[in-house]
């Protein structure tokens, strides 16, 4: 009888065991995909070319755009309960080099999403002085000290003419006041059938003119330090993205 009863505890034992094993397993293997992200930018409907004078602004100034840099950040999908799923919590940009604006997202759950969310620029818990790796880059984004650190959001830099010639303009956003959040509702469905391709396309016009219409003269072409002008380009930029 004592063997009979070893023989059943010893059963009762690898099953119990099997059991919890299979629910570990099951726990951890939720299907995931990757997530092609591409950037490109455009005028209105021209590509950008960068160091020709072949846009014009909402104020009427023909401009030219030679550097275009910046950062985003908590980039997130949006899932159907509203809820984001973090991705990616920063990334450097640069518009003219290629591999800062490709990038490859792992590990995304499959589902239905129902957009997707980012900032640009750092939230407060990233924009602080030396919170970066040092690379040249993200040293070459330092915001002053003086200016209260951190880092630069964005810069927007080239050329712009009035009646009078051709000057310079720089678009430098920074502080945390002047953080861009940007939500883009459009469907994205990242399943087993094929590579998920989310394609952003900034408008660089859009910078320069909604809700307000930007001028270089009134506003200031140079404007880091320019609380004002500052938060109105960051305003003109929740719009700048589109896919």
């Amino acid at each position: 009888m004592q063997k009979v009863w070893s023989i059943w505890i010893g059963v009762l034992f690898i099953m119990l065991f099997s059991c919890k094993k299979d629910k570990t397993i099951s726990e951890v293997s939720e299907p995931s995909q990757s997530v092609y992200l591409s950037i490109a930018y455009k005028v209105d409907n021209e590509f950008l070319v960068t160091n020709h004078f072949n846009y014009k602004t909402q104020a009427g100034y023909n401009y030219s755009v030679t550097n275009l840099v910046y950062y985003l950040s908590q980039i997130s999908l949006i899932k159907s309960d509203g809820s984001n799923i973090l991705l990616k919590k920063f990334q450097y940009v640069d518009a003219t080099v290629s591999e800062t604006n490709h990038l490859i997202l792992e590990n995304v759950p499959e589902g239905n999403y129902l957009g997707i969310a980012f900032n640009i620029g750092l939230d407060s818990l990233q924009n602080r002085s030396d919170m970066l790796p040092a690379t040249p880059e993200n040293i070459n984004m330092q915001w002053p000290e003086p200016m209260g650190g951190g880092y630069h959001f964005l810069r927007l830099e080239g050329h712009y003419k009035d009646s009078l010639g051709t000057f310079g303009y720089a678009m430098h956003l920074g502080t945390n006041a002047c953080l861009i959040p940007i939500k883009i509702n459009k469907r994205i469905v990242v399943s087993a059938d094929g590579l998920t391709s989310v394609n952003l396309i900034m408008n660089i016009n859009e910078w320069f003119r909604n809700p307000y219409i930007f001028d270089f003269n009134t506003d200031g072409n140079y404007i880091m330090g320019n609380l004002a002008a500052m938060k109105k380009i960051a305003l003109n930029g929740t719009d700048v993205f589109n896919f």
